[in-house]
C-alpha cells in the first residue's frame, strides 16, 4: 500500500511550457528586452490551450523572467535572470527561520576572504578601476547614513562579484540587502555623530588598503586583511544588534 509520500507528481502542461521558455531565455534564444511571440503564435507552437499557456506565463512572471505590458504595443517582455528575485526569496526564507544579523555577518566573514584572494589573483585594469570607482562613491557618502550604508554594502558585494565566481557572487547579493539595512539602522540610531563618522572613515581606510593590495597583486595579504576586517565587524554585531532578527530589520 502506498503512502502519500510515495506519490509521484507529474509537471502540468503549463509547467512544461514554462520550462521550455525558461530554457530558451537562459540559452539566449529569447534575449533580455525581447518580446515573446504573440499568443496565437505560442499556442500554435506548443499545441496547448489558452489556459495552459497563460499558466506558463504566470509561472515565468512569478520568477521575474517575464513582464507583461498592456496595450497595442504590449506583450510578454523577456527579463534576463538577475540575482535580485533570488535575493528577495532567500531573504524571506532567512526571516522565516528567525535568522539573526550576527548569523548573516558570520557567513559573510566566511565567504568574502577567499573571494578577495581570487579577485587579487585575477585582477585586471578594468576590475581595479571598478573598485576605485566604488571607493570614490563611498567617500562621497560618508556624511549620509542611508547612502553610506548602501555604498558600503555595495563595495563588499562588488569585491565578491569581481572574484570571478558566479556562485559566491550570488551569495553576496543575497546578503547585500541585509547588510545595507543593518548599516543604515546602526547609523540612524547612533547618538554620537562624531563616532559614526570615525567608524565610517575607518572602514573606508580598510577598503582603500584592500584596493592597494589588489593593485600590487598581494593575494595572501589582501585575504588576511579582509578576514580580520570582517571578523572585527562580526564581533561588533554581538556588542550591538547582532542578536536582532532579520524579521525586525528588513521590511
Amino acid at each position: 500500500m502506498y503512502s502519500d509520500s510515495d506519490a509521484i507528481t507529474h509537471p502540468t502542461a503549463g509547467q512544461l511550457v514554462a520550462d521550455n521558455i525558461r530554457r530558451k531565455i537562459i540559452l539566449g534564444e529569447f534575449r533580455d528586452g525581447d518580446f515573446l511571440p504573440n499568443e496565437a503564435q505560442l499556442l500554435a507552437q506548443y499545441g496547448v490551450s489558452r489556459p495552459v499557456l497563460r499558466e506558463a506565463i504566470r509561472i515565468l512572471q512569478s520568477e521575474s523572467l517575464l513582464t507583461i505590458r498592456r496595450g497595442s504595443k504590449g506583450g510578454a517582455r523577456v527579463n534576463a535572470p538577475r540575482p535580485e528575485p533570488v535575493a528577495r526569496q532567500a531573504g524571506g526564507l532567512l526571516q522565516y527561520g528567525h535568522t539573526t544579523v550576527f548569523d548573516v555577518f558570520r557567513a559573510r566573514a566566511i565567504i568574502e576572504p577567499p573571494a578577495v584572494r581570487l579577485l587579487t589573483e585575477n585582477a585586471t585594469p578594468t576590475t581595479i578601476q571598478r573598485l576605485r570607482d566604488a571607493l570614490e562613491l563611498e567617500s562621497n557618502t560618508i556624511n549620509d547614513p542611508r547612502r553610506w550604508g548602501k555604498a558600503h554594502a555595495d563595495f563588499h558585494t562588488l569585491v565578491v562579484e569581481l572574484s570571478g565566481s558566479n556562485t559566491l557572487a550570488l551569495f553576496a547579493h543575497i546578503m547585500s540587502d541585509i547588510t545595507t539595512a543593518h548599516t543604515q539602522a546602526v547609523w540612524q540610531h547612533a547618538a554620537d555623530e562624531a563616532q559614526k563618522r570615525t567608524d565610517a572613515e575607518l572602514a573606508h581606510r580598510v577598503h582603500r588598503k584592500l584596493v592597494r593590495l589588489v593593485e600590487d597583486g598581494k593575494a595572501a595579504d589582501a585575504e588576511q586583511l579582509w578576514r580580520r576586517h570582517l571578523e572585527e565587524t562580526t564581533e561588533k554585531m554581538l556588542e550591538n544588534q547582532g542578536q536582532r532578527e532579520l524579521l525586525d530589520l528588513i521590511e
